[in-house]
């Protein structure tokens, strides 16, 4: 069995290639670029579940950004375009960069677990029902936002997805459908807390 560390990999080159007092969406969303597609999503996604989700109005805006990235690859597009009013939406890198050394064991512990398994599952137009899975889950991020912690279940059901992209891991893919199914069951108790 391959192991991947795709998990730490990932935290460790968004800590390494940004810079700066900020870390704004644009340049996070060029740094991941790079690395395909499973990144992009990941990326986001570990914003909003690592202690900088709890920054107002951070998974809002990694919720956005998702949906902007799935909706271009549905399109075809190969380089993320950003809606100039979210361009200057930053966070700390100082706090970005203390929160992901924190993590470390746990991302290691996880990426012990992420090997190539029914492969099938995630290769050739699996990225597009990817992409559409990732876009009711970003939905669902801003729609359980509301609710205290409740944000992390289809956060984590989007970092899921990129990893299991990431690691060509077919089970996490399963794993993330899970996730996705609890975060739309949970979708109408949120709606009514927004409507109040």
């Amino acid at each position: 069995m391959q192991q991947t560390r795709d998990l730490t990999n990932l935290i460790q080159y968004m800590c390494k290639n940004t810079e700066g007092k900020k870390v704004d969406l644009v340049t996070l969303l060029e740094t991941l670029n790079a690395r395909g597609f499973g990144p992009l999503l990941a990326g986001p996604s570990i914003i909003t579940i690592m202690p900088t989700g709890a920054i107002p109005g951070v998974p809002a805006f990694c919720a956005l950004l998702i949906i902007l990235v799935c909706a271009q690859i549905l399109l075809g597009n190969t380089h993320p375009w950003v809606p100039k009013k979210v361009r200057n939406f930053s966070f700390s890198r100082d706090k970005f960069l203390h929160y992901a050394g924190k993590c470390t064991p746990y991302t290691q512990f996880i990426d012990k677990l992420i090997y190539p398994r029914m492969s099938f599952l995630v290769k050739g137009k699996a990225e597009y029902l990817v992409a559409l899975i990732c876009i009711l889950l970003a939905i669902s991020i801003i729609i359980l936002g509301f609710i205290p912690f409740a944000a992390l279940i289809p956060a984590s059901g989007v970092l899921l997805l990129g990893l299991s992209l990431m690691g060509r891991d077919g089970l996490l893919f399963i794993i993330a459908l899970l996730f996705a199914a609890a975060s739309l069951a949970l979708a109408p108790y949120g709606i009514s807390k927004i409507l109040g």
